[in-house]
Order: structure tokens, then sequence, then C-alpha cells
């Protein structure tokens, strides 16, 4: 799991030195969304809207992007100012005027057009190594001996994570955030009972102590 704290790092790393780059774009939709990887490759330009402040994922398999859960995947995902701020950020500047096979336009695309889920995985792998955003390696490697310094090598890392850790961190931290267990489970398109096997990863005791801030109320 990506924890809430790594978390910041990496984006405030790729804020200040990456910003509305694809990778900075990418993983700040996985983040704030809790979208999995599979979701962030199938928007496209026109699944945005700035006005309304949001994002729709849908379900295409005959165009090449079919989602989890297929149909009961598609929703619609409320965005923050931030994040669609970056987003039109990226669409203004940065993203490039392409298409895919099927004609129809990415989101996250590069010259070759839809960026496909492998590359999304390595972004995810490359930008969550600690050298990365803190100049400092938790495993005391040097960079000369480790394994995990090159780009098409940074899953080596101990340390780096998957975008599914990403989405499972960003699910703990809104349930640390006191977001109701029903919100969470409706943004991340997951069962409650699936969240509390899989992802909730607060202890009892944080449990507890959220409880308790409701006894005022009875």
């Amino acid at each position: 799991m990506l924890d809430s704290d790594s978390a910041s790092k990496v984006l405030a790393h790729l804020e200040k030195y990456e910003y509305a780059s694809i990778q900075h774009v990418s993983i700040a939709l996985m983040w704030y969304t809790m979208m999995r990887v599979g979701g962030v490759h199938a928007l496209d330009v026109d699944d945005y809207d700035s006005e309304e402040q949001c994002i729709e994922v849908r379900h295409r398999p005959d165009t090449g992007t079919p989602i989890k859960n297929q149909g009961e995947g598609e929703r619609m995902v409320a965005l923050s100012d931030q994040v669609c701020e970056l987003l039109d950020n990226w669409l203004d500047a940065k993203r490039p005027s392409v298409t895919d096979e099927y004609g129809r336009e990415p989101l996250l695309a590069s010259r070759e057009g839809r960026t496909n889920k492998t590359t999304l995985r390595a972004y995810v792998y490359r930008w969550t190594r600690p050298c990365v955003y803190s100049s400092e390696c938790p495993h005391d490697r040097g960079l000369g001996e480790c394994s995990a310094v090159e780009r098409d090598t940074a899953y080596r890392c101990p340390s780096s994570v998957s975008p599914h850790a990403i989405r499972r961190g960003s699910i703990t931290h809104s349930l640390n955030s006191d977001m109701p267990d029903k919100v969470v489970s409706d943004r991340a398109n997951v069962s409650q009972r699936v969240i509390e096997q899989h992802y909730d990863r607060r202890t009892e005791r944080e449990k507890m102590e959220q409880r308790r801030e409701y006894l005022n109320n009875l």
C-alpha cells in the first residue's frame, strides 16, 4: 500500500518538477479518484467535464477499453478544484493532439495514441521509488549497486508500488479521513465487504476512535 504520507511526497515532487506531465496526471488521477489502472486507461477527453468538475468512467469493450465490472463499473466521479486545474493544464498545454486506432481522443495520450496500461504501471513504479521523490534510499543502496535505478527496472525497488497499491492507499486514506464507507464504495466501485476484507488497513483502535466522534450525536 502507498501510504498517504508517501503519496503526498510523490505528488508534491511531480507538481514541482513534472507539473501537468502525463506521469503527473496519471498518478494524480489514480490517487485522487481511487480508479483502477484500467479505468484511467479507458478515459477519453470527452469523459472529462471541466465545468461540472467530474469525470465519467465508461465500459467500451468494442473500442478497446473494457473496464472491470463492465457496466456495473460505469460511474461519474467528482473532482476537486486542484485536480481539475491539473487536467485543464494538461489538455491546454501538454496533451498531444492524437486519436487512438478507433478514432477516440484518449485523455492520457502520447504521440503514438492512447497510453497503454503497461506504461501507466511503469510510471507508478518509477515515481514511487523513494530515491526519486526524497533523494534518500531506505534500503541503504548506492546508485552504482542498485538494480532499480534505471527507469525500466524501477519495479525492482522494494519500496516502489503498483497502481493497485495506490488504489488501496487512497481508499484507506479516505476511510481514515472519515469519508463514509458507502461513499468510498461508490466512488471506488468496490463493495463495502471487499473494502473491509482487502482494502481497509485501519486498526481496530482507529475504527473505534472514529466511531467515538458520533457519540455526541446520540
